[in-house]
């Protein structure tokens, strides 16, 4: 994704403020009991984390993060492209494949590390041309359940965000026509393609685009302390862990975006580091995808609450959901960090 540094410009127009806020959908029975527990936090706790032991943590925050079945079956697809075993390990092999990129130095996983949780490490991925601004490399974790991808959300599935990177002159920079020829001539990648594509087993733009965007789908975290936490283990945190837990649901302000166990909502809002409203991202696997941001400019988690409790109160270009004036105390912020780093 080509990034401009003050304005996020590449394939498709940024909404607005207001549009990004006024984005409706069905109220869900997940987003109704969200609603009443901030409504709750926010009339029983203005200044302070939730007082008390951890066993008061109201049951209804364990609901809102309570995180679903991750079972093959049950993992969210499209159903022209139902998920199976085979369509995983056909794109488990092609997102490793140089051959996808024109000059075949790249594959997929070049900026998306398992080690990294499938981010690079780099504050901007890094250009053909080494002088063209990309953002920051987003994971790929539990995507299966996103509503939209990139940081401007212009993909509403994993089979269209595929092909931006493929195609993309700074990214990939190929062809599907060049990708076919290639791979047409490799018989272990053929009895692959047959057995994930039956009845039509050449490599072509939506067989790959449909294999890769199932491995993606299989990238779920596995259960985390958090995660055992939600499901009723006290003491699954430590009393640190649960302060800060206390505090993200609380005086932090953090659960208006960063809810649900995949602790995002998918949304686009406006957060003070670009002109444009970017997509929540999600906080699974935080420690290992430093830095943060659509463009990395935040090297620590330290240095993204500076930026939040820096906030002004008057500037009203920011999302309104956003909490301002954020004021939390060193031990506060360690606490938060402690927490935010549990949810793995």
């Amino acid at each position: 994704m080509t990034f401009n540094p003050n304005r996020i410009t590449s394939y498709q127009p940024m909404p607005n403020s207001c549009d990004a806020l006024r984005t409706t959908s069905p109220i869900t029975t997940t987003m109704a009991i969200l609603l009443l527990a901030i409504l709750f936090v926010s009339t029983v706790t203005s200044t302070r984390a939730i007082a008390g032991p951890a066993d008061d943590i109201l049951p209804i925050w364990r609901e809102v993060f309570a995180r679903p079945d991750t079972s093959l079956a049950k993992i969210p697809a499209p159903n022209s492209n139902p998920l199976t075993r085979a369509k995983i390990q056909l794109g488990e092999k092609l997102f490793n494949d140089t051959r996808l990129s024109g000059n075949r130095t790249r594959s997929c996983a070049t900026c998306h590390d398992s080690n990294h949780a499938f981010t690079d490490g780099r504050r901007q991925a890094a250009p053909l041309d080494g002088k063209t601004k990309l953002a920051n490399t987003p994971p790929l974790l539990n995507l299966a359940w996103a509503k939209r991808l990139f940081w401007d959300g212009r993909a509403k599935s994993l089979e269209e965000q595929v092909r931006f990177p493929i195609e993309h002159s700074q990214e990939m920079a190929s062809s599907w026509d060049k990708i076919a020829k290639r791979l047409t001539s490799d018989s272990t990648l053929e009895e692959l393609f047959r057995g994930a594509f039956p009845t039509a087993s050449i490599p072509s733009r939506e067989n790959i685009s449909s294999a890769i965007a199932s491995y993606e789908r299989s990238l779920i975290t596995p259960p985390s302390r958090f995660d055992k936490f939600v499901g009723g283990d006290i003491d699954a945190l430590t009393q640190k862990e649960i302060a800060g837990f206390k505090l993200f649901v609380g005086k932090a302000g953090c659960v208006p975006c960063h809810s649900g166990w995949r602790l995002t909502d998918d949304r686009l809002h406006h957060t003070g580091r670009s002109r444009d409203a970017v997509k929540t991202p999600t906080l699974r696997g935080l420690a290992l995808t430093a830095p943060y941001m659509h463009n990395g400019s935040l090297a620590s988690i330290s240095e993204v609450l500076a930026h939040y409790t820096a906030l002004s109160p008057n500037n009203r270009s920011l999302s309104t959901n956003l909490t301002r004036p954020l004021s939390l105390t060193s031990e506060e912020k360690i606490a938060l960090i402690a927490f935010l780093i549990s949810i793995e």
